[in-house]
């Protein structure tokens, strides 16, 4: 049978892994489904709203599309997904949350703000500082298997909440089949984050995606995905300043780094600290520059000096 085109119905959404739910499709190797995904939080902020206004609720923040049944999947198999398309929606939002994120210490109060994505390939945080649109599903996953009800985060065995930044259109993803069928869904759509979503949200919204799918019949050792020359972020192009953390804890050395970078983004182009944290999460990357001297981590946060249209 040649491969089909399908349509996954938006209203059929769900909050949390479930062995039993009925598959909103079921479709063969090759298929292509078209998804039209719920902003994480939709309904609970909206544009212009403050952190004071919305209500969030992490029980139903999650709007997951799926499951969709892939015909002849089992466990020990491999799905293939390739990424057709993403197209962001007109707006999004960024948050951080009492007690949440890498830095809860130094922000222990929230903060909301929204951003408008209507205008192109940038959108603003403030006035001379773009973040460069750069869509991807936070959540794409194959249902974890027992127990048969889980929450929505953190990411699993067969993928999940892996809020990778780098299976943007172009790219292919591997997950695993632990169940039959694999049960797969996705949503928590993001327009822009950096590695390690640092203040515990990206740029979050609507989005239409376009998926290919395929069913090998072998197993994979772990998730994997291939990023293609044409998918490669562009956001470094015009370098990056980097501030390290060197610590024998990982966490604190990520701490050190993402502090130092919130203060040369207060110092160096006058944001306030909220927004500094806003923009680590949104654009800034956290990379291991170095594991292996004696026990001590040099972790690095990265931040693009393209954002700042003053380079």
């Amino acid at each position: 049978m040649p491969p089909r085109e399908h349509v996954a119905d938006p209203a059929r959404i769900h909050h949390e892994w479930d062995a039993d739910l009925e598959p909103v499709l079921s479709i063969n190797s090759g298929d292509v489904v078209h998804y039209d995904l719920l902003a994480a939080g939709e309904g609970q902020v909206w544009p212009g709203a403050t952190y004071d206004e919305a209500k969030l609720d992490f029980d139903t923040i999650y709007n997951l599309s799926g499951p969709v049944h892939i015909n002849g999947a089992e466990p020990g198999d491999t799905l293939e997904i390739e990424i057709v398309d993403l197209r962001t929606g007109d707006w999004g939002w960024a948050a951080f949350l009492p007690g949440m994120g890498l830095l809860p210490e130094d922000f222990p109060d929230g903060y909301v703000r929204t951003f408008d994505l209507t205008k192109g390939d940038t959108t603003t945080l403030v006035p001379g500082v773009e973040i460069p649109i750069s869509p991807f599903l936070g959540v794409m996953g194959n249902h974890p298997g027992d127990p048969a009800r889980q929450l929505p985060f953190p990411p699993h065995r067969g993928g999940g909440n892996m809020d990778n930044r780098h299976l943007t259109q172009g790219t292919t993803l591997w997950l695993p089949v632990l169940v039959e069928g694999a049960q797969f869904s996705c949503g928590d759509p993001h327009a822009a984050q950096g590695d390690g979503e640092v203040c515990v949200t990206a740029v979050e919204c609507p989005m239409n995606a376009s998926l290919r799918f395929r069913l090998h019949k072998q197993g994979l050792a772990a998730p994997s995905f291939r990023v293609p020359p044409a998918a490669v972020s562009a956001k470094d192009a015009l370098g990056y300043h980097a501030t390290m953390g060197i610590d024998p804890d990982l966490m604190t050395g990520a701490k050190k780094a993402t502090r130092a970078m919130i203060e040369w983004l207060v110092d160096e182009h006058g944001l306030t600290r909220a927004d500094a944290y806003v923009l680590c999460s949104a654009v800034g990357d956290l990379r291991i520059i170095e594991i292996v001297d004696a026990g001590v981590w040099n972790v690095a946060m990265t931040m693009p000096l393209g954002v700042f249209q003053s380079s």
